[in-house]
């Protein structure tokens, strides 16, 4: 059987995972939202807005902090193409099964950069 592939807000949550843990390694106030936060009628747009225009500076901060967060920032970083092209980032506000897609995107990613980037990010 072919693997299934994931569907734009499947993949716009973990772009959303990916932001936060930029945001994270870079030192900044904030923590990331729950999944169970993320099953609104929302946009994905309305989530990933803030944090897509914060990239460069949360990159940015974490190459002044260097050592591991600046490593971890560039990976994630040279990451975020995947989730962005050439899929779109959906903009209409979400049914409950786009919604469920999109918070199993971010928590399984931000269950992944947990476990990579754990010790970096933790308060």
């Amino acid at each position: 059987m072919a693997e299934q592939r994931p569907n734009d807000h499947h993949v716009s949550g973990r772009l959303l995972a990916a932001l936060w843990t930029l945001r994270l390694l870079a030192g900044r106030p904030g923590e990331p939202p729950e999944p169970d936060e993320l099953l609104v009628k929302e946009m994905p747009m309305d989530f990933l807005g803030e944090e897509l225009s914060s990239v460069m500076d949360h990159l940015m901060t974490a190459r002044r902090r260097g050592g591991g967060h600046w490593k971890a920032a560039a990976e994630t970083f040279r990451e975020l193409p995947g989730p962005l092209l050439p899929r779109r980032i959906p903009g209409h506000t979400m049914s409950p099964g786009e919604q469920r897609a999109f918070v199993d995107g971010y928590a399984e990613q931000r269950t992944a950069y947990a476990e990579k980037y754990g010790h970096l990010v933790a308060g």
